[in-house]
């Protein structure tokens, strides 16, 4: 029996990135120069780092939390413009 070994991508370069979250490149390197994402140099590419970037993906809010916020700042602006 052989167990074949599938080496998992460790980093990323911005396209690939990009393909992969959705986010665009400009953001990405913006991102990047924020320190909010690691990343590595090979020469003049940038290489992401594939745990770092799926940790920050998972830390922007779900489509239930951005939906919850619109509506209490949707309740708030009622509420002083009755003011």
């Amino acid at each position: 029996m052989t167990t074949e070994f599938a080496p998992q991508q460790i980093s990323y370069n911005i396209r690939q990135a990009h393909q992969v979250t959705g986010i665009g490149e400009s953001t990405l390197r913006r991102l990047v120069r924020q320190g909010l994402l690691a990343a590595r140099y090979l020469n003049s590419t940038i290489l992401i780092d594939a745990e770092d970037l799926e940790r920050f993906s998972r830390s922007l809010p779900s489509e239930k939390q951005v939906l919850r916020d619109v509506a209490a700042n949707r309740s708030l602006c009622q509420c002083h413009s009755t003011i």
